[in-house]
């Protein structure tokens, strides 16, 4: 298992997220990028994430960030480290989880919900590494 989020997660990530075809055929008039957050908490009272450069169904990039601040991003999708757990364990959706609270998006609403599939493909990619979550 590897720890999320870590440096060796992310390039993980960006390697099983580039392998999946499902994601290339719904991310293909995509680009942009997103950092996935860990909200603050006592361990890390900036909070943590990744972030990922996406370009027409392929991940450029995927950054770790211990100090999420140094970066700005077109999107944030970012819940506590709880919630994260629950969705790498497949135990929560992550479109249903942004409808009830669970997790919040920041950014263009139109322009994710235009690209709703390929955001269930990304999270669904990111489940699919075994995974351990960082203690706060």
């Amino acid at each position: 298992m590897v720890l999320f989020p870590s440096v060796e997660w992310a390039e993980l990530f960006r390697a099983a997220l580039n392998a999946n075809p499902a994601y290339a055929t719904a991310a293909q008039a995509w680009e942009g990028d997103i950092l996935l957050l860990i909200l603050p908490d006592n361990g890390h009272p900036r909070g943590e994430g990744v972030h990922l450069d996406l370009a027409h169904g392929t991940c450029r990039a995927a950054r770790y960030l211990s100090d999420p601040s140094t970066v700005s991003s077109e999107f944030v999708y970012q819940g506590p480290r709880q919630a994260w757990e629950r969705l790498l364990r497949h135990e929560i959706d992550p479109v249903k989880s942004i409808f009830d609270g669970t997790f919040q998006v920041k950014g263009n609403m139109a322009k994710a919900l235009r690209f709703s599939r390929a955001a269930k493909e990304l999270i669904g990619t990111a489940s699919a590494i075994p995974t351990s979550i960082a203690p706060s």
